[in-house]
């Protein structure tokens, strides 16, 4: 008994000395970051997602979006490696939801090389933030 317990404890300590912990101050850095072409086709690019992901795509309305701004997300943060693009914001009414239509909902997209890479509905708390103490931004002054 005593030995089986020594080998779980043995296996137990390699297997924690063997994973490297994360950083958790880690961030890319971003003054040599690629974030691709600047996307000005961002509302087409938009309403394209719109019409792949909305029951009705004809009774939405896109009421308000951002000016595109540099941004990263996370794809391994084990290994530190993020990947740049561009965020915008995006107010969308007449979104069915749960058998009813809403006045409208906020948006989050990251957009890469002229593509949706990732989407938010900022009405859940939760998707407000990107990365560790890296909140999503949709105040047009910053």
């Amino acid at each position: 008994m005593k030995k089986a317990l020594g080998i779980v404890s043995l296996v137990w300590l390699l297997a924690a000395c063997s994973s490297t912990p994360t950083d958790p101050n880690w961030r890319p850095d971003m003054t040599n970051a690629n974030f691709g072409k600047y996307p000005t086709n961002y509302p087409e690019l938009i309403k394209k997602w719109g019409d792949n992901h909305f029951d009705d795509a004809k009774a939405v309305s896109y009421v308000s979006m951002s000016s595109p701004r540099e941004e990263y997300l996370v794809e391994d943060s084990e290994k530190q490696q993020a990947i740049f693009g561009y965020s915008v914001c995006a107010n969308i009414g007449g979104v069915k939801s749960e058998g009813y239509y809403k006045p409208f909902k906020k948006y989050w997209f990251f957009i890469r090389n002229g593509k949706v890479v990732e989407q938010r509905d900022l009405e859940y708390g939760y998707n407000k933030v990107i990365y560790r103490d890296h909140k999503i931004n949709c105040d047009e002054t910053n």
